[in-house]
Order: C-alpha cells, then sequence, then structure tokens
C-alpha cells in the first residue's frame, strides 16, 4: 500500500520534502486511529490484565504519535 502511494505522489510531481510530509501525516492518522481503538477497546473491557495491555498499547501508540507530530514539525519548520 505504502509503494502505491508513493508512485501515485510521484506521479502528481511532489518534491521530496513535499512527499515526506504526506507519508508522515498518513502516519499519523493511522497512529490515531490505533489510539481511538485502543481507548474503545481499554472502556470496553473488565479483565484486569487487559486493562493493563490496552493501558501499553494506548501509550505506545501515544509516544509514536508524539514522535511523528515532532518529525513533521522539524519538516516544515527547517
Amino acid at each position: 500500500m505504502l509503494l502505491e502511494k508513493l508512485k501515485f505522489w510521484k506521479k502528481e510531481k511532489y518534491t521530496p520534502k513535499q512527499l515526506e510530509a504526506k507519508l508522515l501525516s498518513d502516519e499519523i492518522g493511522h497512529a490515531q486511529e490505533e489510539l481511538a481503538v485502543a481507548m474503545a477497546q481499554f472502556e470496553n473491557t473488565t479483565e484486569p490484565e487487559l486493562l493493563e495491555y490496552y493501558t501499553y498499547y494506548y501509550k505506545a501508540y501515544e509516544i509514536k504519535h508524539d514522535y511523528l507530530l515532532k518529525r513533521l514539525k522539524e519538516l516544515y519548520y527547517r
């Protein structure tokens, strides 16, 4: 899927910086979806082991989301 996006975007004549920004934006969107899934699963479980798992899962995607946002900001402000 990623390769298909790259091929499509290359046809659109984006600069390398624009391509990187688009890829980061897509990854950020995916991380946001994963955060929503983790929160929904956390809210719908009562098992202590699963609560711990979903807390970890949410925190991992939160860190990933923050990292991707930081990279995107750096890309725009270099």
